[in-house]
């Protein structure tokens, strides 16, 4: 998730998703492919910030152009990185059972729980496809 601040007004952007259709207007306003976009907002870039905004604007329902932005100040625009809660997060990973979670994990996943607190241990060498070494005597 980033979090999008333009002249006051704030815009979380979940840039795991990307339409297609949006990546084609990407690509048209700007040049850039999703992964050098992506780059382009970590270094400033000025077409890479623009579609950002635009992205942001565009989902929140506001209706613009791509040149809209072309005189916005630098200074009118924040965009700092938002990390999902530690749970939210931990909580959708296959294999991993939320803390508390009396079920345990599913079947046949080779992991056991070991504190309670959704971690896991690495599976038994007895249930390990690979055969075990053995010595040269």
């Amino acid at each position: 998730m980033i979090r999008v601040t333009v002249q006051g007004t704030r815009y979380d952007f979940d840039q795991e998703h990307l339409l297609v259709a949006e990546a084609r207007e990407l690509k048209t306003y700007t040049g850039l492919t999703p992964p050098r976009w992506a780059m382009g907002i970590d270094e400033g870039d000025p077409d890479a910030v623009a579609f950002l905004i635009f992205l942001s604007k565009k989902r929140a329902g506001e209706t613009l152009r791509f040149s809209d932005l072309d005189n916005l100040d630098y200074a009118d625009i924040e965009i700092e990185p938002v990390e999902e809660p530690a749970d939210a997060a931990d909580a959708g990973q296959e294999g991993e059972v939320p803390a508390g979670d009396p079920t345990g994990p599913p079947p046949g996943t080779g992991t056991t729980p070991t504190d309670g607190s959704g971690a896991t241990s690495p599976p038994s060498p007895t249930t390990s496809s690979t055969p075990p070494a053995t010595s040269a005597d």
